[in-house]
């Protein structure tokens, strides 16, 4: 296999001996992302049918230490600047143009928001990035919903959006029925609704949906037709600042939760583009 490819498959959020942050090529993020895993015990409120993350292998720790968290991230940040990351593999591989450091993004093994330390977490690393001069480095959100309203994470997103932030929110049902089969989450769907326009009247967000072929099927049409109705009431009470269309791409849990043809994935993308003119559409075939 390529390096390169390698190195685009290779997301897993560990990196060295750190504990919290890693380094990815990320085709989303069209360069460099460092990844803050908030959650290393691997606890999650949705058990997605497509999870990549490995919940049989025991966590390497529970605890969140920010003092070290901040260590790491100093540690990746200088080792991107300086061009050192790019000696070691599979960052050796990456072309000129994929050597950009785009963002640090707040992702992980479990929901980020869950984590009550949020908001000083942000703080943390927007400091890193101010002090480097940084300030066209994104600080991106990576959720699933759940709780953008909850007042510590509001207070942890004034500061992202304050430090060049984006928040990236999934959404891959239009129904509580096709929600619940596929996120197997206990918060109800109406309060992801719910969280997802409240957060998109303050700032514009991105909608990332993961389609797939679950036990053979791809979304109903129905389900399809539900979907873009909740984009479309997102944007007349928010903004929308694009979506980001995807499918499975590495292996999962459930041997049943199978990409989407790529021509599949397209015809989605076409009605979704259709029904929300203006609003920006990526699709993404691969390991994003």
């Amino acid at each position: 296999m390529d390096e390169l490819v390698k190195a685009h498959l290779d997301h897993r959020r560990s990196w060295q001996d750190f504990d919290y942050c890693y380094p990815v090529i990320s085709r989303r993020s069209k360069g460099v992302s460092l990844g803050v895993n908030l959650n290393p015990d691997k606890v999650c409120n949705f058990d997605c049918v497509y999870c990549e993350v490995d919940r049989q292998t025991p966590a390497r720790r529970a605890d969140l230490d920010l003092e070290q968290l901040t260590q790491e991230m100093a540690a990746l940040l200088d080792l991107t600047l300086s061009g050192e990351l790019f000696a070691t593999a599979p960052f050796n591989s990456a072309s000129a143009g994929q050597r950009r450091l785009n963002d640090i993004a707040f992702s992980g093994d479990g929901e980020p928001t869950t984590l009550r330390e949020f908001p000083a977490v942000v703080a943390r690393m927007a400091d890193l990035k101010r002090a480097r001069g940084l300030d066209d480095v994104k600080l991106v959100l990576i959720t699933d919903a759940s709780r953008l309203r909850a007042p510590e994470i509001v207070e942890g997103l004034d500061i992202l959006m304050a430090n060049q932030g984006e928040i990236w929110a999934k959404l891959d049902a239009g129904t509580e029925a096709y929600y619940r089969e596929i996120n197997r989450s206990k918060v109800p769907f109406t309060r992801i609704l719910d969280n997802l326009a409240a957060t998109a009247e303050r700032w514009p967000i991105v909608i990332q949906t993961l389609f797939l072929r679950w036990q053979g099927q791809g979304p109903s049409a129905g389900e399809v037709e539900a979907y873009i109705h909740c984009l479309q009431a997102l944007r007349e009470r928010g903004k929308l600042k694009g979506l980001q269309l995807y499918t499975v791409a590495r292996p999962t849990p459930e041997p049943e939760a199978r990409p989407l043809p790529a021509a599949e994935l397209d015809l989605l993308a076409a009605q979704v583009s259709d029904a929300l003119p203006g609003v920006p559409v990526e699709v993404f075939y691969g390991p994003a």
